[in-house]
């Protein structure tokens, strides 16, 4: 029986598993989608309340509403207002996924400080979110009361 000495896998301590591109593209292209389908879902319940949204929107303003020059203005201008709020509640889930992609190529080190900065970032977008709703607003604290009535 003929062996090779690179598939000999009791002296070799350390494994290393190497993909092929073709299987590194396919796992591109699978992330890719499941960001596809989280941005989708994401927008989806952000249309099926858009109201809500529509709201948050006008309070800064206290006398324009918005208002229609044609029949389709204002469900053009829902289906944007729940795409960009899918799009902006669906960014964390899609730079964790592009992180995930990139981590099995980085080294140990690397690794130590890619995550903490991961999780922190995800963290630091929520409080900016609702820092931005609470106090960025001229009204600040009333128009979460208000909203909530």
């Amino acid at each position: 029986m003929v062996t090779n000495s690179d598939f000999n896998f009791k002296t070799n301590k350390t494994l290393t598993l190497e993909l092929p591109f073709s299987e590194h593209i396919e796992e591109l292209r699978q992330r890719f989608f499941h960001i596809v389908w989280i941005i989708l879902c994401l927008t989806c319940l952000a249309f099926l309340d858009v109201k809500f949204l529509v709201k948050i929107l006008e309070l800064p303003v206290d006398n324009v509403k918005f208002f229609q020059l044609s029949p389709v203005e204002y469900f053009v201008s829902t289906v944007k207002i729940s795409f960009y709020t899918g799009l902006l509640f669906g960014s964390p889930f899609a730079i964790g996924q592009l992180i995930l992609f990139l981590l099995p190529g980085l080294t140990e080190k690397e690794t130590k400080i890619i995550l903490p900065l991961l999780v922190s970032s995800v963290f630091l977008f929520g409080i900016g979110l609702l820092f931005f709703i609470l106090c960025f607003n001229t009204s600040g604290f009333k128009i979460f009361f208000r909203l909530q009535r």
